[in-house]
């Protein structure tokens, strides 16, 4: 997995151009309710965003298993996804001598090997991570600031989509945090082409 630190360092550069170095970026603490039918647009104060990357998934489990055997030719078992769903909250606070400070955190959702089912985390590399907070420092924008940008989620799609039409194995739903939390952008994308058959109509 990409480590939080890598994560940070990237953050505080990239929004330290964007003009934003008041924002800081946290771990989401692990006792936050993630499950989306239980979050409101507000809660507490925090808003959430949801952000899908793409990474590479390599199950340490299986390489250990393997080694183990003292096999010739180790299998590992990798896997990229494009659906790896980050999950943000935001919120902007008033510090002691008036100054706004925001405060970003961010969890990154598991998926599972369909080999020995043991979750992990997926690794980023450098220019996903920096397109990652490129889209969040629209959306502080637009959501903090009142910034207003058009047709910026249709262009997240398209850059996101752009150079991975590489045949990979389809996305398994049902070993994804993202889309048991509710959160994974497949979801939706399953349920817009549902919804497309379902209001097709058929002249004769």
């Amino acid at each position: 997995m990409t480590s939080f630190h890598i994560f940070k360092s990237i953050f505080n550069s990239s929004f330290e151009f964007y003009g934003l170095s008041e924002w800081l970026l946290e771990i989401m603490p692990d006792n936050v309710d993630i499950n989306r039918c239980k979050i409101n647009r507000s809660h507490h104060g925090w808003i959430f965003r949801r952000h899908n990357a793409r990474s590479k998934f390599i199950c340490m489990n299986c390489m250990k298993s393997q080694i183990q055997l003292h096999k010739e030719k180790l299998k590992i078992n990798t896997w990229t996804s494009v659906y790896t769903t980050i999950l943000f909250r935001a919120r902007l606070d008033k510090s002691f001598n008036g100054q706004n400070i925001g405060r970003i955190q961010m969890r990154i959702f598991e998926q599972g090997c369909h080999t020995c089912n043991i979750y992990s985390i997926g690794i980023l590399d450098e220019n996903e991570i920096k397109r990652t907070f490129y889209w969040l420092y629209i959306w502080i924008l637009e959501t903090f600031y009142n910034v207003k940008f058009i047709d910026n989620e249709l262009e997240d799609i398209c850059i996101q989509s752009k150079g991975y039409n590489r045949r990979q194995l389809p996305h398994d739903s049902s070993r994804c945090d993202g889309c048991r939390a509710g959160w994974c952008k497949y979801l939706y994308r399953c349920k817009n082409k549902n919804s497309l058959k379902r209001h097709t109509v058929m002249s004769i």
